[in-house]
């Protein structure tokens, strides 16, 4: 396969692992992601490696009433056989319940930038960070979504209907 190509692929699918494990609250899922000795830095969020930021982003996420992240132009560059790097946008939508009854939406336009390593496993993310490009915070009005009843909802959990679908 041309190396550029198999980059891009590897970083596209773990990408969207990672989203996945992100909007599912998907422990187990994200600890796939990362080879032993990763270092993720979220900036003053986290910054460490695998097994705590799972701890972390899981906590952070599941303090928010629903969100989802979303992924657009991702760029990856082979760097030999066994590494690549990437650069993807990334959308992140948050619905945040407040402790005074209201609720926010947090809308955050970022980066994500990292490196892959080809493992005995597959490929894996090396490194992982995030860069703010833009973000908005407001006030919203949950009526319409909480009292429609044309589609199923989103959980956060492993009765959330994607299961049904990629186990």
């Amino acid at each position: 396969m041309d190396p550029a190509l198999e980059a891009q692929l590897a970083a596209a699918h773990l990408l969207g692992r990672y989203a996945r494990a992100a909007d599912r609250l998907d422990r187990a899922l994200l600890a796939t992601l990362f080879t032993p000795d990763a270092r993720i830095d979220m900036g003053a969020i986290f910054n460490g490696g695998p097994d705590a930021f799972a701890d972390v982003m899981i906590g952070f996420m599941g303090s928010m009433a629903a969100r989802r992240h979303e992924l657009s132009t991702i760029v990856a560059t082979p760097h030999g056989p066994d590494a690549a790097a990437y650069e993807a946008c990334v959308r992140a939508w948050h619905r945040i319940e407040t402790p005074e009854g209201t609720t926010r939406e947090l809308v955050v336009l970022a980066r994500y930038l990292g490196r892959l390593a080809r493992t005995p496993d597959g490929w894996r993310i090396a490194a992982h960070s995030e860069v703010l490009d833009w973000g908005e915070d407001r006030a919203v009005d949950p009526a319409w979504f909480d009292g429609n009843a044309e589609l199923p909802k989103g959980t956060r959990d492993r009765s959330d209907p994607s299961h049904a679908v990629l186990g």
